[in-house]
């Protein structure tokens, strides 16, 4: 009973969606169809301020490093595997989240972030993504930031990561469109040897718009390294 209630109320969505689209006037389908998605990087790389960077060091320190959410053959990775960035339109409250960290792995299990030393000033790669409809009107705009710490060393070696996090800038969604943000933890490697690992991370963002025309989900993958490896995928 619950199930055929469930599809029939399916049905009545998708049904009502189709309406909808069909009582548009041809403009006002061209404004509200999805023809396309640019991403483009904002800047460089950037060093966090000073400021941000007393702030960021409290933030972590104050918040658990998180549970384990994948383990490589000689690293371990803590913190969120996942978590909304933005919903419905409105970027979420990411701090609620422990951010990843790549630590080594000791005896078979994950080393405590903090017995660690020698982490980098956290860099920050900028990026804008902007959806286009077919007047070549920008319906969807999305800033984020990619951040991470690395460096760090465990008994003098290797080269790991903390702080590891996407995080919502600003987004700008014009009526009639719907847009959605998930950070997800691609996989871990070592990039380096077992006696001297070098931490590596693949994050991906998957990003989706909608409107009563049509959806588009698109996933950007960012890779990082122990030693401040960067690269972008798109």
């Amino acid at each position: 009973m619950f199930r055929n209630i469930a599809l029939l109320g399916l049905v009545l969505i998708v049904t009502s969606a189709q309406v909808q689209a069909e009582i548009l006037t041809e403009e006002e389908q061209n404004q509200l169809t999805i023809a396309r998605v640019e991403v483009k990087q904002v800047g460089g790389k950037t060093m966090m301020e000073e400021t941000n960077l007393h702030s960021k060091m409290v933030d972590l320190n104050q918040v658990d490093p998180g549970r384990v959410v994948s383990i490589a053959r000689d690293v371990v990775a803590l913190g969120e595997d996942i978590y909304r960035l933005v919903i419905k339109g409105k970027p979420t409250n990411t701090t609620s989240y422990a951010p990843l960290s790549i630590v080594p792995k000791v005896n078979g299990v994950a080393a405590d972030p903090f017995d660690l030393e020698n982490f980098r000033v956290p860099v920050k790669y900028t990026y804008e993504m902007n959806y286009y409809n077919l007047y070549n009107m920008n319906v969807v705009k999305f800033r984020y930031s990619v951040i991470y710490s690395y460096g760090g060393t465990f008994n003098g070696t290797g080269a790991y990561i903390t702080g590891a996090q996407i995080v919502p800038e600003s987004v700008k969604t014009l009526f009639g469109f719907d847009f959605s943000a998930t950070m997800k933890l691609g996989g871990i490697q070592n990039n380096g040897t077992k006696a001297n690992p070098i931490a590596g991370a693949t994050l991906l963002l998957e990003h989706n718009v909608s409107s009563v025309m049509n959806a588009v989900t698109k996933v950007d993958t960012f890779f990082i390294t122990g030693r401040g490896g960067f690269k972008a995928y798109k």
